[in-house]
């Protein structure tokens, strides 16, 4: 008796799910950062499985990242535009990499070690102590702020 009970019940539960197209949907949101950047995203899905979006980070130093992405039955492309220290135009992995900053390596000193090349200006003082939220600071992954990030 209690296996027909569970029977029924399990017959009951799959016959009641109902199967939903998919809903088309869009967002977007501009939001100031706790440094004094920028940070901005848009995404929108057509109901058939494809998303195009993109994501905008800029900080107080003039660095930007804009991040443009779409998904489809052809797979997962990026294209990346930015202007921050260290970057190349490079294309790994299927992502198409713009970089506008200088074609000049840049060189850290972190102490004792020869001079730096390049001025980097420190990073902007954290939020005070008590005042919740996220800060993005973008830097390359050779600068020393990045340093257990990577």
């Amino acid at each position: 008796m209690k296996a027909f009970v569970i029977l029924c019940m399990l017959i009951g539960v799959a016959v009641a799910q109902e199967v939903y197209a998919p809903i088309p949907y869009s967002f977007n949101y501009n939001a100031p950062t706790e440094d004094g950047g920028n940070s901005a995203r848009e995404e929108s899905g057509d109901g058939s499985g494809r998303v195009t979006g993109s994501y905008t980070v800029n900080n107080v130093e003039g660095h930007s990242r804009t991040v443009d992405y779409v998904a489809d039955e052809a797979g997962f492309r990026v294209n990346v535009r930015s202007n921050e220290p260290g970057t190349a135009n490079l294309n790994p992995a299927d992502v198409n990499m713009e970089s506008s900053a200088e074609a000049n390596p840049i060189s850290y000193s972190l102490g004792a070690a020869a001079p730096a090349t390049r001025v980097i200006s420190p990073a902007a003082p954290a939020a005070p102590a008590g005042r919740a939220g996220v800060r993005y600071v973008l830097v390359p992954s050779t600068d020393p702020r990045a340093r257990g990030y990577y």
